[in-house]
């Protein structure tokens, strides 16, 4: 008589299967968090980057327009781009298209962040081309759409000290506590960076516990975390400027230091 033998069919049982099913949910628990905080990282990282080219680009625009960044009175049409004397007020965007006129800083994408956690202009700022019109004697309207996720200090001197901020993250100007707004910060209440008229740029969680205690040095040397504070009140031409969340500016605040 021959015997057959029944060959099993290998497989899981169901709770092997739930088994692999709950260690992938793990892993992945794991994973994709990591995974955003190192996406969100590297996007900072590029808006360090642009900023220190548009402090750069400052720079080379106070060479020709002796020792001056942009002002806080901006020309149109056949001045466009240049500091002069009742001229319009300055917004982010004009700012931005002085340091394309003078400070070869063209490209739109370098003023926004694929970082920003509260614009409403994420498609706009995705399809921006280049600041200027294609007769540079004005803002392309792409840029004209976008919503920047950078401020700017307005008025300065190349040769104020090297401490004095330049350009910084959306959100800061109007802040009491020395936080980024949870409403127009560009990373929220998640810090932001600042670039320095000495070149260097750096980020903050925010700006420090007290109006007598933080990371921005006063013109007297004291420390503070009212980023307004870095530039004596006497400078009355200076001015901080930035967006809100939508990309419509804001009205320019003077400097209150000491």
């Amino acid at each position: 008589m021959i015997k057959h033998t029944r060959r099993l069919k290998a497989g899981f049982t169901l709770i092997e299967l739930l088994t692999v099913i709950a260690i992938i949910g793990i892993l992945a628990s794991i994973i994709i968090p990591t995974v955003g905080k190192v996406q969100q990282t590297a996007r900072r990282t590029a808006d360090s980057s642009n900023l220190r080219e548009i402090g750069k680009a400052s720079m080379i625009f106070a060479l020709s327009n002796k020792d001056q960044l942009p002002s806080n009175s901006l020309g149109t049409t056949t001045s466009f781009g240049q500091n002069v004397t009742g001229g319009q007020a300055a917004t982010p965007k004009l700012v931005a298209g002085a340091l394309a006129v003078g400070g070869g800083l063209e490209s739109g994408k370098l003023w926004v962040s694929k970082a920003d956690d509260t614009s409403s202009k994420e498609t706009e700022n995705a399809n921006l081309g280049n600041v200027l019109n294609t007769a540079k004697d004005g803002i392309d309207t792409t840029f004209a759409a976008a919503n920047l996720a950078f401020g700017y200090v307005v008025g300065l001197n190349s040769n104020y000290p090297a401490t004095t901020p330049v350009a910084f993250t959306r959100g800061i100007v109007s802040s009491t506590d020395g936080k980024w707004s949870a409403t127009t910060g560009a990373y929220k209440t998640d810090g932001g960076h600042i670039v320095y008229i000495g070149g260097n740029v750096a980020l903050y969680k925010n700006l420090g516990p007290s109006t007598t205690s933080g990371e921005i040095i006063m013109p007297n040397g004291t420390q503070t975390n009212d980023i307004k504070k870095s530039i004596s009140s006497t400078k009355t031409s200076v001015r901080f400027i930035e967006e809100d969340a939508t990309g419509a500016a804001l009205s320019g605040v003077a400097p209150t230091g000491t």
